[in-house]
């Protein structure tokens, strides 16, 4: 019992790097899952819950960037670098998970201007830009096929809505991302479901990005970690 107390009590939370290590883990093991070994069900199931991790930090981005143009532009150069891939191995367009975080920043974006203009401003011309960029996102879900569809693009504004909702309350961004995320369960169904496991935690997580700079390692991680795993699903003959 002294260990479990002491245990308690050293426990600070997570930080930022800390869930985000979590979420790249887990989604290596989903890629090699889904590209490698397609047999081992488990990769795939353990990897529903790297999404909303990193869809609560793209909110957590938005909220707190010194340059939104500058992180909007690196998450979708790199986006678009992954489409660029995919197209030469496959053949297809394909919306990876970092142009649909793109479109999440550009909403949120848009929610903030909204938020920014109640107060002093044109209520009016805030809101159509907001539902403008919202259309204009679920029309791109449309046109092309963007990972997690139209419900993944919402899922970090939902953190957004919330977080203005009550601006006082620090779980409400955390409660408005739930609900999200359990819509978006119930659109994909199944093993999706398993994503709800990572509300425990980003509960726990602590407010601290963490003592080392991460920053450009997590940029570059997916667009790495699949060429990877690309060269050695080309090596096996998958």
């Amino acid at each position: 019992m002294g260990t479990i107390k002491a245990i308690r009590e050293r426990f600070n939370g997570f930080t930022q790097n800390q869930l985000k290590v979590i979420a790249a883990i887990l989604m290596t093991a989903d890629h090699i899952g889904a590209e490698l070994f397609p047999e081992l069900d488990i990769l795939r199931i353990i990897g529903r819950l790297s999404l909303p991790i990193f869809a609560f930090f793209i909110y957590e981005g938005c909220k707190y960037t010194h340059s939104k143009p500058k992180y909007l532009a690196r998450i979708f150069v790199l986006g678009l670098l992954c489409m660029a891939v995919y197209y030469i191995y496959d053949g297809k367009i394909y919306g990876n998970i970092l142009i649909t975080m793109s479109l999440s920043i550009c909403v949120i974006y848009a929610l903030q201007f909204f938020k920014s203009q109640i107060h002093g401003g044109n209520r009016i011309f805030g809101a159509a830009v907001a539902a403008g960029c919202i259309c204009g996102a679920g029309i791109v879900c449309r046109i092309i096929h963007i990972d997690y569809g139209f419900c993944g693009v919402l899922l970090p504004a939902f953190a957004e809505i919330f977080g203005g909702y009550s601006s006082r309350n620090k779980h409400m961004p955390l409660l408005g991302f739930s609900i999200g995320l359990l819509l978006l369960s119930r659109q994909w169904g199944g093993d999706q479901y398993i994503s709800l496991l990572s509300i425990p935690l980003l509960a726990a997580y602590n407010g601290e990005r963490g003592k080392r700079k991460m920053k450009y390692f997590f940029y570059w991680f997916y667009p790495v970690h699949l060429a990877v795993i690309g060269a050695v699903s080309m090596i096996m003959g998958r």
